[in-house]
């Protein structure tokens, strides 16, 4: 599997990934700051589009794009919004991002804002049943499997 990228935005970094990491760091495509309310948010361009050429073996296994928060600024209660970009997605990839403080926070232009990492996905047949295997569980909901 491959991944094309289309930078769409000037001075936008490669999207690199150190040796060992899972994921892509992307960078907040704006020219000036953008400042995000006490618990507000804002949505932020990365600059960037993919497109996946797909050279999968198994006809149910394909992948999606996932952004994920990054650590430091989630340290500081600026969180990105878990998402999914889809494969045949094309447009600029922008990130929703929280500020769960009670003071104004800033995102400057080319901050990382996030993590892009590629994930399989394994799409099952679906089958209809009108009965499913009991279990132990059972329908039984949060927090029925314990606390230790």
């Amino acid at each position: 599997m491959k991944l094309k990228v289309k930078y769409l935005f000037p001075n936008i970094p490669e999207l690199i990934s150190q040796e060992g990491d899972s994921g892509f760091d992307v960078r907040a495509a704006v020219e000036e700051p953008i400042k995000i309310e006490p618990f507000g948010r804002v949505t932020v361009p990365t600059g960037v589009a993919v497109e996946f050429i797909n050279q999968s073996y198994a006809p149910s296994c394909s992948a999606e794009l996932q952004v994920r928060p990054r650590s430091g600024l989630t340290a500081r209660g600026i969180v990105a919004q878990f998402g999914t970009i889809d494969l045949s997605y094309r447009g600029e990839i922008s990130i929703t991002i929280f500020n769960f403080n009670n003071t104004e926070a800033t995102i400057e232009p080319l901050d990382r804002i996030a993590q892009l990492v590629v994930c399989p996905i394994f799409k099952p047949v679906i089958e209809a049943a009108k009965q499913l295997t009991p279990t132990k569980r059972g329908n039984k909901g949060f927090g029925s499997t314990g606390t230790k």
